[in-house]
């Protein structure tokens, strides 16, 4: 047999340029395949074929990384023009895509509450919900309040829709069982109303809270003193 060649490196097919892109569109695929726990900058560059001292030239450490990552996902929402004929309906489309950009990317949601949100990408649609809220009439302070509890509100409603592998229709019915099963000598309001406390889907749920946060917050308007 003749004897092998050893393959030459120039008969490899050249890797793409690295670059702060790549660099992102890497470590999203690493969450997406292996969750938040798995980007790490050796995982990446790894991903990438490449050394982690590699990546230092685009992005100084897994903090800015996630920076990054956050970046790249609030990039993806399109954000509303604010119209006080429509501005409810404005909130729950906007917040209900915040949601579900979040939520497409597991572990994100968590990452805004020890990496605080700085750069333009992320604060743009914070911007755009003051916007929406200034339009429904809301004062500026109970604006910035609003605004404050409902981005707790998506990340809360991202991270739980992370969490439900399942149908929210089949873990309603679970839960409903172990209320049911439990003793109503020791829960009897909870025994009693067990299918009110699992009533309704997940976007049901969330509408109902930013309803209901919304509404707060106009009656309390209404009641001070102009």
């Amino acid at each position: 047999m003749p004897p092998t060649r050893r393959r030459s490196t120039r008969d490899r097919p050249a890797k793409p340029p690295l670059s702060e892109e790549a660099v992102v569109d890497a470590a999203l695929e690493v969450l997406r395949s292996e969750g938040l726990p798995a980007v790490s900058m050796r995982r990446v560059a790894s991903a990438l074929d490449t050394g982690p001292a590699s990546l230092y030239v685009y992005v100084a450490n897994r903090e800015a990384l996630i920076h990054a990552m956050q970046d790249r996902i609030f990039a993806t929402v399109e954000l509303e023009t604010a119209d006080p004929a429509r501005w409810r309906d404005q909130l729950h489309t906007l917040l209900g895509r915040l949601r579900d950009a979040l939520a497409a990317h597991p572990g994100i949601a968590m990452t805004l509450t020890t990496v605080p949100p700085r750069s333009e990408a992320v604060l743009r649609p914070l911007e755009n919900m003051l916007a929406v809220l200034l339009a429904g009439g809301l004062t500026p302070q109970d604006a910035a309040w609003a605004a404050d509890f409902l981005s707790t509100l998506v990340h809360h409603a991202a991270v739980e829709a992370e969490a439900r592998p399942v149908g929210h229709h089949e873990q309603a019915e679970e839960l409903y069982r172990h209320f049911t099963a439990q003793s109503p000598d020791a829960f009897p309001l909870i025994t009693a109303h067990a299918a009110q406390l699992v009533a309704g889907d997940a976007e049901e749920r969330f509408r109902l809270a930013v309803d209901t946060l919304i509404d707060g917050f106009l009656t309390r308007a209404a009641q001070t003193p102009a």
